[in-house]
């Protein structure tokens, strides 16, 4: 017998905007959050982990902390409470009770502090279904009734004041008050109804057959829960047929369809389990417990309960925690398990002291004193079967002993000299293998280093004074040729730009020559070099670089040359075709994998029709070399990415 908390809170908060076009919906605020700044880019971030949460609890979380980080930095109040508001709805949804009381509290301090009325009510309803599901109900009513006299009184919006009428009436039902829950869902129903508003109507259909079920009208539950199964079949919101599923496989059960009503609460847990939906998975487990009770499946039936059990006390659902207590005890007497059903019993008047009818006191005495008879005579069965074993060892023990003994001392002393002996050459020739490893791997990094410091210094004092030259030779010729062609001084100032640029990429290999190995802060001050000089022939452009993962993370001198060589070739290509205005490398790392993102905002291009040159060609080999891939995402007027991943070996 299910209660809608849960289709109410993500219904009214979230589907009530929502339309059969959620791909398109989600799409377009990634999109949106891209370009959008300040209190827009929270509200979609905020929205995104709305989208998510239905369907992917753990990507719904990372957009609302990075919401909360982006409105704690512009430092605006009513964004911070709509950021915590959204962390909290995502613990809910992950059944996390204590964080998502902790946020929703924190979101309404703040909307009290900043008069906010319609967000103190919201928070005041979220708060009121969290710790319903906790079992808190006289504090989950004080909430909604605060709730309610906002709405009342300020709210505009035709959904939000049935939302909490059906939230009290699912209170007053756990109460057993059927007559105050039909009184709450008939006013809700009323208001739906003069909207046509469908999807609420659906809801209220299925919270009146749950009631029916409780109230043994098992026929007239089956027909409203039914209507609303084909209801939400229609809506197409799927997820929530499982929910009038529960129902019905309860109003089989006291219809003693017991077949039928297996079947189908077996298909509602494969459900909730998929959905991640612990609070309905408990309910569910005790539901189907009772029909294995009813067919004397009583192994399957304390199955179902230790694991209803198991997940009602990990997530406070004390309702459940204890309905699950009360049919355990049962099962464990018919399984004459008299200890585990007094202990169950017992557990069970702790959590339900309130409820607790005095004459079940006679039975948990009954089922003390046959624990108490069932002890005694299993220690009795002990004592004889420890007796016989001891008259069989008295007889066995002296004809094996002295043998056993003798054996044991020799064979002891011998694996002992041997295990010693090979111990001892063991030691010493890991240490001769340590101590030639240690010193080959010496000389060959002393060879290597100054094999690496020679060719630098032949590159920097040959190659790179003849390159000097030829530029000053050529800058010289430029000032004295000046009867000669246009053309030919374009000629002499291309060939300068080239042995310039042959120049720095000359300095760039002899600095990673020079190292032999080079960091992540090392590759961030060369990229920025870069882009500084960039800066001066592309004034229009603004160019930002940055890492988010330890700067003295290292890579091979090839490693890093290699990658800040792609990362220059991707940002020339951004520079000379992209028509830009902003140009971002980000440095990641996620494990062991390294990911380097070159992202322009230019006019982007169709991969598919553009022909690719001898650039592309070049990245993609020299991340090859270093057994890395490059990826290129590219999009027409909405810019380019390039990804760089390596793989980083320990």
């Amino acid at each position: 017998m299910v209660s809608l908390k849960r289709i109410l809170f993500t219904f009214f908060l979230f589907f009530c905007s929502f339309i059969f076009s959620q791909n398109k919906r989600l799409d377009s605020l990634i999109n949106l959050s891209k370009s959008a700044k300040d209190t827009l880019l929270v509200k979609t971030l905020n929205e995104i982990s709305w989208e998510y949460k239905s369907s992917n609890v753990d990507t719904a979380l990372f957009y609302a902390k990075s919401a909360l980080e982006k409105s704690l930095n512009i430092y605006d109040k009513k964004s911070i409470a709509d950021s915590y508001n959204s962390i909290g709805s995502v613990f809910k949804a992950k059944s996390k009770v204590d964080s998502a009381l902790f946020y929703n509290k924190k979101s309404l301090d703040i909307k009290i502090e900043i008069k906010d009325s319609i967000g103190m009510a919201d928070s005041y309803n979220n708060l009121g279904i969290i710790l319903d599901e906790s079992g808190n109900y006289l504090e989950a009513l004080q909430n909604y009734f605060n709730a309610l006299k906002i709405y009342e009184k300020k709210s505009t919006s035709f959904d939000q004041i049935p939302a909490v009428l059906v939230n009290i009436g699912i209170v007053y039902k756990k109460q057993k008050k059927y007559n105050k829950v039909l009184e709450y869902y008939n006013r809700a129903l009323k208001i739906y109804e003069e909207k046509k508003f469908k999807v609420g109507i659906t809801i209220i259909k299925g919270n009146i057959g749950s009631v029916l079920l409780k109230l043994k009208k098992n026929e007239e539950a089956i027909k409203f829960c039914s209507e609303a199964r084909k209801l939400y079949k229609d809506l197409g919101y799927l997820r929530y047929v499982p929910y009038m599923n529960v129902n019905i496989a309860a109003a089989e059960y006291n219809l003693k369809k017991y077949q039928s009503s297996i079947k189908r609460y077996l298909d509602v847990i494969k459900n909730f389990k998929s959905d991640n939906n612990l609070y309905e998975l408990s309910n569910a487990k005790i539901g189907i417990s009772k029909t294995y009770i009813a067919t004397n499946q009583f192994n399957k039936a304390d199955q179902q309960l230790k694991d209803a059990l198991k997940i009602s006390k990990k997530n406070n659902f004390k309702e459940f925690e204890s309905n699950a207590l009360k049919l355990l005890s049962e099962i464990s007497f018919k399984l004459k398990k008299y200890k585990e059903a007094y202990l169950y019993q017992n557990e069970y008047r702790i959590r339900k002291d309130s409820l607790f009818e005095k004459n079940k006191v006679k039975d948990i005495n009954e089922l003390l004193v046959k624990y108490e008879t069932e002890k005694k005579e299993k220690e009795i069965v002990l004592q004889k079967e420890q007796l016989l074993e001891k008259e069989l060892a008295i007889k066995n023990r002296n004809l094996y002993a002295l043998l056993l003994a003798a054996a044991l001392l020799i064979l002891g002393i011998i694996f002992f000299a041997v295990y010693k002996r090979n111990q001892l050459k063991k030691q010493q020739l890991q240490k001769e293998i340590d101590l030639k490893d240690a010193l080959a791997k010496i000389k060959t990094q002393n060879r290597l280093q100054e094999q690496r410091l020679r060719i630098s210094r032949d590159l920097h004092d040959n190659i790179g004074s003849q390159l000097t030259f030829i530029i000053s030779s050529i800058d010289n010729l430029k000032y004295v040729s000046k009867d000669a062609s246009e053309k030919l001084k374009e000629k002499l100032v291309g060939i300068s730009s080239f042995t310039s640029e042959t120049i720095h990429q000359l300095r760039d290999t002899i600095w990673a020559m020079n190292k032999s190995e080079i960091t992540v802060e090392d590759i961030h001050t060369r990229i920025l070099s870069f882009t500084e000089k960039a800066k001066i022939a592309t004034q229009n452009i603004h160019f930002s670089v940055d890492y988010n993962i330890d700067k003295n993370e290292t890579f091979s001198s090839i490693e890093g040359m290699n990658l800040f060589r792609v990362v220059q070739e991707a940002i020339n290509n951004a520079i000379k075709y992209a028509e830009a205005s902003k140009i971002e490398v980000i440095i990641d790392k996620t494990q062991n994998k390294f990911i380097i993102s070159v992202i322009d905002n230019g006019i982007g291009f169709d991969i598919k029709t553009v022909e690719l040159g001898n650039g592309l060609s070049n990245m993609e080999k020299r991340m090859s070399e270093i057994d890395g891939k490059i990826q290129i995402l590219s999009t027409l007027n909405q810019g380019t990415k390039i990804h760089l991943f390596f793989n980083k070996k320990n």
